[in-house]
């Protein structure tokens, strides 16, 4: 009997020691150097009933899962999704808890697959990877979410549409380009009604290949942009939207669509006033580089 109690207690000793083994690595930050250990059933099981209360569609129940800092800083936006949504389903997939060695919090690694359909029809499906910090109180105190995204999903996709063209690009899809194309569209547009010749040309490249709303091909200058400024008693470019995209799998260069109205006043009295469609190209230094501009009579 002594001898199966000293057994039973060595493989108690060898399994209490092998849940206890830190392994991994944390490379930077407060940890930095410190490893991972298993955490406990309990904080997976906090992290599965928040997700049941989120599916429900349930905010506050939902919030009452989080710390009290973490429902300050995310509760109106909780709010607000879940009022947003229809109907939500986050189907876990696998669940992880993990502790990093001497922390009193816990780590919750989940993985799942989400179906959202919102209020305005709109229906996404999400592949996911969560990673949820557990308190000492048993309360979550922080989330970070990371996501791919099926091909068949109505919205939220990096890429999509055709571009049809005679060249190595036909085919190919589009993407959002983010190199502060809409901040020089909206520096353009302050600096253009302020009729300011000189912020202006600091935008444009040197040479800027521009077709006209009458289809008139030219390309102009700096000098001939500043003439063109100073040519008007008065601008005013009144902005409806801007998309900047580029065409996938190529160089940086982006072409951004711009919708607006615009009235023009020339030093001899005529008013020029038109809706508008135009196509600003920027170059790979991120200087406009061409227009094209489509216009329709304002009524």
């Amino acid at each position: 009997m002594k001898k199966l109690v000293l057994v039973v207690a060595l493989i108690a000793s060898v399994f209490s020691a092998s849940a206890q083994q830190t392994v991994g690595k944390i490379f930077s930050g407060p940890n930095e150097g410190k490893g991972f250990q298993l955490g406990s059933e309990k904080s997976s099981q906090i992290v599965l009933d928040a997700t049941k209360a989120y599916n429900s569609n349930d905010s506050q129940k939902e919030l009452s899962y989080y710390s009290e800092e973490m429902q300050k800083k995310t509760g109106d936006f909780n709010k607000k999704w879940h009022a947003y949504a229809k109907k939500l389903n986050d189907v876990p997939l696998s669940i992880m808890p993990m502790k990093v060695a001497g922390s009193t919090d816990e780590i919750v690694f989940m993985r799942s697959k989400e179906e959202r359909e919102l209020t305005d029809g709109s229906k996404q499906t999400m592949n996911l990877f969560e990673i949820f910090t557990i308190d000492k109180e048993g309360k979550i105190k922080n989330f970070a979410q990371y996501s791919s995204i099926p091909a068949t999903n109505e919205f939220g996709k990096t890429s999509g549409g055709k571009i049809i063209s005679k060249d190595e690009n036909n085919g190919r899809a589009f993407q959002f380009s983010n190199r502060g194309e809409v901040a020089a569209i909206e520096n353009l547009n302050k600096a253009y009604n302020a009729m300011d010749a000189a912020a202006c040309i600091e935008l444009f490249a040197d040479k800027v290949k521009i077709t006209d709303f009458d289809g008139n091909k030219v390309v102009i200058d700096k000098n001939d942009l500043r003439k063109m400024v100073e040519g008007y008693t008065s601008l005013d470019w009144k902005i409806w939207g801007i998309l900047p995209f580029k065409i996938e799998n190529t160089d940086p260069v982006s072409g951004i669509l711009v919708t607006s109205s615009e009235k023009r006043v020339s030093k001899d009295g005529t008013v020029w006033e038109k809706s508008l469609v135009e196509f600003f190209q920027f170059d790979l230094n991120g200087k406009i580089s061409g227009i094209d501009q489509y216009s329709r009579s304002k009524k």
